[in-house]
Order: structure tokens, then C-alpha cells, then sequence
């Protein structure tokens, strides 16, 4: 569908993109997620023709677009601001495209009652985009984006203005109406949830270059780079030396703090840095295991709730902060206090590491 061949752009001979390659399968929602200003905007719009690279080609269907202007790429845009115009109904909003391409009056109407029934605008058809909610205009800034038939959507930060509130019934919304449409979504987020919860595929980017592309449950499992592990969540980093390795089970000692446990896919461990996500852990409440765990222990530090779940932070005996979070599924068994000694527990098969060259 989209293929992303060595694209590099420089903006006064800063580069922004450097050697870009990727490719995005017809009927993927696919996610551009990294932080603010390392180029995934600009990509976004090299993708629609608003800049040209400086390097490299971008095709679309078999066919090469890098030259084509805008107007003749067969894409769709949808901004941050959805820039709907507030002189014009709903109804005028979608019809804008295909009056330019002189459609017929009924045809127009025909194809915009259909999109305002998957839409869920029918009851705004006439009315002002000064008078409907920001779910609604975007709504509308969907449907005169795909009247025009392109073969992927773009979209910038689609809900980055909206409110929290908000955002997760559209995100919700937003993926339905790609699965009914059927056309490929490509969106640019800086938000990791927001990428998660919506990406069929997603890629990772830094400061011009492409970290990791995969699926969202890859990325987040299975990280090529402690940037990656780390943007994606939060996540605990111990340190030590390797004790022994027997097959694929390898003991790390943490010094003071112990030993722990990890299944390795390599014959051979390149660091002494392993890594456990904070949901992984649970405190010990001397039920016996079915499956091999870890242990440490420590002091319990600080208690943060965050609504569906509360992260506690225990500090272990060398000073390290380890963090581990618990979903509240039913009723707390267990009260654990900040002072408290406790020791917690982890399966040796949730730690992993990372092999960065």
C-alpha cells in the first residue's frame, strides 16, 4: 500500500528524517509515535506532498508519488484543527471535495448521506461548526476527508485537542469507522496509550530515525532499545553480573540485592542490565507459585493511586527504586503501608534484555 523507500529531509541543513524505510499494509491503522520534534509531522506531510525529500522515494499502490503535487496524490488529510470552515454547514463541509471534481448535485448527496450515517452526523447535517462539540468536528473533518475516496488517511494528532475525557469514546469511534470504511489510517501521535490502543502497527521514532516497527504487543514486550522500553511505559532497569548460565536460565547477582532469574534467547548474555515491566510484579502473600518467580525485598517508599491501578515504589537494599503496579480487579486482601518491609515477586519468564549494539 504505502512504501517508504531512504527518504531523508534536512531543514536548513538540519537533518530531520535520516534513511526512513517502511511499509504499511492496505487496511492498517499504522502509527507514527515518538516525541515532539523528532519528525514524524514532516514525514506525514512528505507522504502528502506538502514537502518534497531530499532523498529517497515514496510510493503508494506501485506507484512512485514522490513528484506528484498534492492534489494528484490519492490521499486524504486530516489536520490538528480539522480546519473545517465555519461559513459552511456539515452538509457544504463534506461536499467541498467533490464539487471541485464538478460531481453531480444527487451524487454528492447520495454519497454524503451515506457517510453521515457511518458517521453519526445525520441529526448535524445543517448545522455550523461553531455550534457542534470537537468529537462532532472531527467527525466531520473524517468525512470530507474520505469522500474523496483516498487510498490512506493521514491525520495529525487527531485528538490531541480534544479533551481527556473525550478522547478514549473517540479513539474507540475512530477505529470503527476505519474497520467499516476499510481505508488505510496513518496517524501521527506523541501519546504511547493512544498508539497502543489504536495501531494495528506502529513504528518508534527518535531524532530523525526509525527505533522499532512492529506490532503494539511487540514493541511493548519486546523492545530492541532501552528507548524504546522506556517510552513505552514504565519500566524497571536492574543492574548486575552474570552468576552462571545453564541452558537458556541465567542467574544475575544484584550484590546486595540478591540474585534473580531470566530466560535468555541468546547463547550468549552481551550485558548485565535486565528489565521487568512494573505490572509484572506482585507483593508475596506466601501463596505458592505454579510457575518460577523472582524475589526482593525492600521498604515500601510511596503510594500513588491512579484510579485503576496504584503504583508502589519500594526501595531495595543497595537504594535502587523498584516499581511495581497492581490493577484493581477486586477488593485489596493485603494493605501495605509506606515503612513497610516487603517482598515482592516477579516470573523469571516477564525479565528480559536487551541487546543494543
Amino acid at each position: 500500500m504505502l512504501k517508504l523507500d531512504s527518504i531523508s529531509k534536512s531543514f536548513d541543513e538540519k537533518p530531520v528524517l535520516q534513511n526512513i524505510s517502511l511499509e504499511i499494509e492496505e487496511g492498517e491503522r499504522f502509527s507514527l509515535l515518538g516525541q515532539s520534534g523528532c519528525g514524524k509531522s514532516t514525514l506525514l506531510r512528505l507522504i502528502a506532498g506538502f514537502e518534497s525529500p531530499d532523498q529517497g522515494k515514496i510510493w503508494i499502490e506501485g506507484n512512485e508519488v514522490s513528484s506528484l503535487p498534492v492534489e494528484k496524490r490519492p490521499v486524504g488529510l486530516i489536520f490538528q484543527n480539522y480546519a473545517l470552515f465555519q461559513h459552511m454547514t456539515v452538509y457544504d463541509n463534506i461536499a467541498v471535495g467533490p464539487r471541485i471534481k464538478k460531481l453531480s448535485e444527487s451524487e454528492i448527496s447520495k454519497q454524503i448521506d451515506e457517510l453521515l450515517e457511518i458517521t453519526h452526523l445525520k441529526e448535524l447535517k445543517n448545522s455550523y461548526p461553531q455550534n457542534i462539540s470537537g468529537g462532532e468536528a472531527q467527525r466531520v473533518a473524517l468525512a470530507r476527508a474520505v469522500i474523496n475516496r483516498p487510498k490512506i488517511l493521514l491525520l495529525d494528532e487527531p485528538l490531541s485537542a480534544l479533551d481527556p475525557s473525550l478522547r478514549q469514546h473517540l479513539r474507540e469511534e475512530l477505529v470503527e469507522m476505519q474497520k467499516t470504511l476499510g481505508i488505510t489510517f496513518l496517524f501521527v501521535t506523541h501519546d504511547q496509550e493512544e498508539a497502543m490502543s489504536m495501531a494495528t502497527h506502529m513504528c518508534i521514532m527518535e531524532k530523525g530515525i526509525i527505533k522499532q516497527t512492529g506490532t503494539p504487543a511487540d514493541l511493548y514486550e519486546r523492545p530492541e532499545s532501552s528507548f524504546v522500553a522506556k517510552f513505552l511505559g514504565e519500566i524497571n532497569c536492574l543492574v548486575g553480573t552474570v552468576e552462571q548460565q545453564i541452558g537458556n536460565l541465567v542467574t544475575i547477582s544484584l550484590g546486595e540485592n540478591g540474585k534473580i532469574q531470566l530466560l535468555s534467547e541468546s547463547n550468549e548474555i552481551k550485558n548485565n542490565r535486565c528489565y521487568v515491566r512494573p505490572e509484572k510484579i506482585f507483593f508475596d502473600t506466601g501463596k505458592e507459585q505454579k510457575e518460577p518467580v523472582n524475589s526482593l525485598e525492600g521498604t515500601l517508599v510511596s503510594i500513588d493511586f491512579f484510579g485503576s491501578y496504584t503504583r508502589y515504589q519500594i526501595q531495595l537494599t543497595d537504594g535502587t527504586l523498584f516499581k511495581l503496579s497492581l490493577h484493581h480487579r477486586k477488593p485489596k486482601q493485603h494493605k501495605h503501608f509506606i515503612g513497610d518491609s516487603v517482598r515482592v515477586l516477579f516470573p523469571i519468564s516477564d525479565v528480559f534484555q536487551i541487546h543494543e549494539n
